[in-house]
């Protein structure tokens, strides 16, 4: 990741998939804003929602609380749609 982000993937080692989801995200944002192609925007937007329910199941089983999870939601959102 080039960029420094609100959110460290390595913070949520241990959260089945979340580590994964989250860098994926990063590295997929990073390169729609180097090259802001319909290809790039789509793999964006689809990773975005595999990393939406990744942190919706990660909450409801309890590893997330209800202000994080919806803090990293909206976090990503920005990013999404900067």
């Amino acid at each position: 990741m080039n960029k420094n982000y609100r959110y460290n993937p390595e913070d949520f080692r241990g959260m089945l998939g979340l580590t994964d989801d989250l860098g994926v995200f990063y590295r997929l944002h990073e390169a729609y804003c180097e090259n802001k192609t319909r290809r790039n925007w789509f793999a964006l937007e689809k990773q975005w929602e595999d990393l939406f329910f990744t942190i919706k199941h990660r909450e409801l089983e309890g590893y997330l609380n209800h202000t994080t999870a919806a803090d990293l939601r909206g976090y990503m959102e920005e990013l999404l749609y900067d």
